[in-house]
C-alpha cells in the first residue's frame, strides 16, 4: 500500500509547534523566531514534506510562481545561453522557469504561449519570430511580457536586446580599417528581426565610410552551416572576389571557416555570435561576441514599454580577435534610419 504524503500538521507535531506556524514557514514569512524557523526546517526535512503547489494555485489570489521562455531553437548555443540566465534568475526568486521551443515557426510560436497563459504563468519571456504583437493573436490580460534579442514594432512591451548595431558596425570598421574595401555579407533570413537589422548596419556602415553596396557580395536566404559553406565558395569563386566576409551568426560564422579552410584561402573573416574552439583556429577572426545568459537574466528598466540594450566594443586577444559586448542598463539613442516596417530595432 502506498505511503500517505506526509502533511503540515505531521511537520507541526514533530516540531511541537502550530500548522499557522508551518504555513509561514514554508511560505517564507519573516515573522517566525529563528530557533522556531530551523526546528520546523529540521521537521520537514525529516517527514520529506512538500508544498502542494496545484493546491495551493488553485486557492484566489496565489501565484503560480512560474516563468514561462519562449525560444526558438533549443538546440542553438544562444538560445540555451538566454536560459541559463533566465533560469538562474527565476530561481532566485524563487520561480520555476518553463522552456518551449518554436524551431523558429510563428504558429507554433503562438500554440506555446496560448497553452503557457493556460497554465497561469506568473510571467512571460519570449525570444519571437512573430511580426505581430502578441495581444493581437492571443488574449493575454495583464500578463506581464518582456521580450528578448528582437520585438515586433509595437511599443508595448519591455525588451532587452543586443545592439546589433553597434556589433556590426565595430567588426566593419576594423576590417575597413585593415584595409578592405570588398567586405561581402553572408546571412540567413532577410526579413527575420535580427538579420535585417544588421544586414541593414552593414549597409550603412559601408556607406559611412564611401564604400559602394555591390549586391553581389550580399548572400542571404542560408539557413545552416552548409547553405553558409557553398555561399562563401560562391562568393570567393567570383571573378573580382570579396577580400574579407563578414557572417551574421554563428551558423554562418561555422560554414563559412569550413569553406576557407577547404579552400585555403586567406580572406578575412568576421562574425557575429562567439563559436566554440575559435582560439584552435589557424588564422584569425573578429566575432562580436557577448554574454546571451545576461539577456535572460537581466532586468528591463522600470518604466512602461522600455529597452534595456547590450553594446559592443572592440578588444583583441589570441588568435582570435573579439569583439566583447559590455551590459548597459540605459535605453540606446535610436538610428536615425527608418527601420523596415513590422521590426523593432534598439541600437
Amino acid at each position: 500500500m502506498q505511503a500517505t504524503r506526509p502533511t503540515m500538521r505531521d511537520v507541526a507535531l514533530r516540531a511541537g509547534v502550530g500548522v499557522g506556524t508551518v504555513s509561514r514557514v514554508v511560505n517564507k514569512n519573516d515573522k517566525v523566531r529563528p530557533e522556531t524557523r530551523a526546528r520546523v526546517e529540521q521537521a520537514i526535512a525529516e517527514t520529506g514534506f512538500h508544498r502542494n503547489e496545484l493546491a495551493r494555485m488553485l486557492r484566489p489570489g496565489q501565484i503560480t510562481a512560474t516563468i514561462g521562455l519562449v525560444i526558438d531553437d533549443l538546440a542553438n548555443p544562444f538560445s540555451s545561453a538566454v536560459a541559463s540566465g533566465a533560469g538562474r534568475v527565476a530561481g532566485q526568486r524563487d520561480h520555476v522557469l518553463l522552456i518551449g521551443s518554436t524551431e523558429r515557426d510563428v504558429e507554433t510560436e503562438r500554440d506555446l504561449i496560448r497553452e503557457f497563459v493556460r497554465r497561469q504563468v506568473d510571467g512571460l519571456l519570449i525570444i519571437s519570430n512573430d511580426l505581430k504583437p502578441v495581444d493581437e493573436t492571443i488574449t493575454i490580460g495583464d500578463l506581464p511580457i518582456v521580450y528578448i534579442d528582437r520585438a515586433p514594432v509595437a511599443n508595448r512591451y519591455d525588451r532587452v536586446m543586443l545592439d546589433n548595431h553597434t556589433g556590426v558596425k565595430s567588426a566593419l570598421n576594423r576590417l575597413v580599417s585593415d584595409g578592405h574595401r570588398r567586405i561581402a555579407y553572408v546571412g540567413g533570413s532577410p526579413t527575420a528581426i535580427t538579420g535585417a537589422t544588421r544586414l541593414r548596419s552593414y549597409r550603412q556602415v559601408l556607406q559611412g565610410h564611401g564604400l559602394p553596396v555591390d549586391p553581389e557580395l550580399v548572400s542571404m536566404h542560408n539557413y545552416t552551416a552548409d547553405d553558409a559553406r557553398e555561399s562563401v565558395i560562391a562568393l570567393l569563386g567570383r571573378r573580382r572576389p570579396p577580400t574579407a566576409i563578414f557572417s551574421d551568426n554563428n551558423r554562418m560564422t561555422y560554414g563559412a571557416i569550413q569553406a576557407l579552410t577547404a579552400l585555403d584561402s586567406r580572406t578575412a573573416l568576421a562574425g557575429f555570435d562567439d563559436i566554440e574552439l575559435a582560439d584552435l583556429l589557424p588564422f584569425e577572426i573578429d566575432l562580436v561576441v557577448y554574454s546571451p545568459s545576461d539577456l535572460g537574466a537581466k532586468e528591463p528598466p522600470s518604466s512602461s514599454a522600455g529597452s534595456t540594450a547590450i553594446p559592443a566594443r572592440p578588444v583583441r586577444s589570441g588568435s582570435r580577435r573579439d569583439l566583447i559586448a559590455a551590459v548597459a542598463a540605459s535605453t540606446p539613442a535610436p538610428d536615425p534610419a527608418a527601420d523596415p516596417p513590422g521590426f523593432e530595432v534598439n541600437h
